[in-house]
């Protein structure tokens, strides 16, 4: 049964794929050892949340780079969420990629695309039209990228399409959290299920975050969440009914 939840709060090189998957290899690796079962990231944080270059960045989930964290996934029996551009299907028009999530440890990676994309992000991403759901270890864990979690209609429509868990990466400043921070609380107290929410540590983009990376348990409560932007390993574990929490530093 999947019991431990953590969100990786983290700083991404701007446009640094390389250096960004060898941080997220680092995180994954101390997420293993403390038995970690599902895995969050924050939100495009294989490349940072650099909108303008995710036209020549976009790739897919079976990117043979994204192959070693797979493998090192499926060993350690964790599902891993990583934030990336994703090439759409060549029949949608346009050419813009998704904001996506490549999600690793299963079988195959698979993808899910943001559905609700923010205005400014318009420009650059296309909207996602399909929930993502995926089932490990006796869970089923739907995912959510950032703006999503602004929409309850988000949230219902993944428990809706058979979740237990809710994933969120995100990027997320002080003034957003204060508004965004009862949702997620919300989201675990009206479907009774652990929500996990990573937040980046550093400035990306234009944004800086609040970091506040967080797990709550079914019914709302806060299990575990990061003091502030330092860059750690936020971790929840279910024992039964008890929830306990801990915080790595990275």
């Amino acid at each position: 049964m999947a019991n431990t939840f953590a969100a990786a709060q983290i700083t991404s090189i701007r446009g640094d794929v390389s250096a960004n998957l060898a941080l997220h290899r680092q995180v994954m690796e101390q997420a293993a050892m403390e038995g970690v079962d599902v895995l969050v990231f924050p939100e495009l944080s294989v490349t940072g949340y650099e909108m303008d270059l995710a036209a020549s960045l976009q790739t897919s989930a079976e990117d043979i780079r994204f192959m070693p964290l797979q493998a090192l996934a499926r060993e350690a029996g964790m599902l891993a969420y990583l934030g990336m551009p994703l090439k759409a299907p060549d029949y949608i028009k346009g050419g813009k990629p998704y904001l996506g999530a490549v999600i690793l440890g299963g079988d195959a990676p698979m993808a899910y695309a943001k559905i609700h994309v923010h205005d400014s992000e318009a420009i650059y991403f296309q909207s996602g039209t399909d929930y993502s759901v995926t089932p490990h270890k006796g869970a089923r864990v739907g995912a959510a990228i950032c703006a999503d979690l602004t929409k309850p209609c988000h949230a219902a429509g993944t428990v809706a399409a058979g979740a237990d868990v809710y994933a969120v990466g995100a990027l997320i400043n002080a003034d957003a959290w204060t508004r965004e921070e009862p949702l997620l609380r919300g989201y675990a107290t009206e479907h009774g299920i652990p929500v996990a929410f990573s937040n980046y540590a550093s400035k990306s983009g234009p944004y800086t975050p609040v970091g506040k990376s967080s797990v709550w348990a079914p019914g709302g409560d806060l299990v575990a969440q990061a003091e502030g932007n330092e860059d750690a390993l936020v971790i929840a574990r279910r024992n039964g009914g008890d929830w306990q929490g801990k915080t790595v530093a990275l």
